[in-house]
């Protein structure tokens, strides 16, 4: 038959398992904290990155359209100008070219990652 276990290193063996669980938890938390902290700054930079794009597209539309063009008066235009068909078609072959190549860039990286 085997020995029995002493209390004593019984006692012990269970106060070194809370530690280890309390420390567990405290890592555990540091972790979430690090992570919610990242999410926020990735927040953050996509505002940014929003707010950089549509500063570029407001910039672009003022060289075409005029500095003083409202929103309105931008939108009559624009929709002006989709009334005429081959505009349509060429926005709509535009779109068309972008996703593709967007899914040709999206496949190249992907056979890059593989290799």
């Amino acid at each position: 038959m085997g020995r029995k276990a002493n209390i004593d290193n019984l006692i012990r063996d269970a106060k070194r398992a809370d530690e280890r669980i309390a420390d567990i938890e405290k890592m555990l938390k540091t972790a979430k904290d690090d992570s919610a902290s990242a999410w926020d700054k990735v927040a953050v930079r996509k505002n940014e990155l929003e707010q950089e794009n549509n500063n570029g597209l407001a910039k672009e539309i003022k060289a075409v359209f005029g500095d003083d063009i409202s929103a309105a008066e931008l939108k009559r235009q624009l929709e002006e100008l989709l009334l005429i068909d081959e505009v349509r078609e060429y926005i709509e072959s535009e779109r068309w070219k972008r996703k593709a190549d967007d899914y040709n860039n999206a496949d190249a990286a992907d056979d890059n990652i593989s290799c």
